[in-house]
């Protein structure tokens, strides 16, 4: 398989695209030949040399957003059936053309949702709607105040306040001065 991999700390000097073996599924995993992977913070971190990959996870392939098609499961595996579309977490390589994930960390991809969005849902949108829906258990009407609402959390955040018929009220920290 194909995967990116930061070769260590920098910038796109450090980025190179390698022929790695193919991830072995194993256990409650699945496999998934990628589709689409999303960037973010953590990514972006670790390619300067401040993330580590959490252990167990590939430490010099990114991504931990993806969404593709389940082409294998492991023998203990139950949820999903090779053929499925997901999209989910993982703890790194998901840059890549396969990656195996538990299939917990992974749902199916609502059939109005293609893999390039679905990618980009995982992490700020699943830590969005806890924080707001489940944590702050938000009701239709009620007020929203969103403080950082240009992060991708924020900007999450502020999307399902507004499908959830709460009122939103958005703040942004910007060095421009305006008059």
């Amino acid at each position: 398989m194909r995967a990116v991999v930061f070769t260590g700390p920098g910038g796109n000097e450090v980025v190179r695209l390698e022929e790695r073996p193919d991830p072995v599924v194993a256990g409650d995993d699945v496999l998934l030949a990628v589709r689409y992977a999303a960037l973010n913070g953590a990514d972006l971190a670790q390619r300067a040399g401040r993330y580590p990959a959490p252990p167990g996870s590939p430490p010099d392939v990114p991504g931990i957003e993806t969404a593709g098609t389940v082409i294998a499961c492991g023998p203990t595996a139950r949820r999903f059936e090779v053929g499925d579309r997901v999209f989910g977490i993982v703890g790194g390589g998901g840059l890549a053309d396969r990656v195996v994930v538990h299939e917990r960390h992974v749902a199916s991809v609502p059939s109005n949702l293609d893999e390039l969005a679905a990618a980009a849902v995982p992490e700020v949108f699943v830590t969005a709607h806890d924080a707001v829906c489940t944590l702050g258990m938000l009701g239709l009407g009620e007020l929203l105040v969103v403080s950082g609402a240009n992060g991708g959390v924020g900007t999450a955040a502020v999307q399902i306040g507004a499908a959830a018929g709460a009122r939103v009220l958005a703040t942004v920290r910007s060095e421009e001065v305006r008059g």
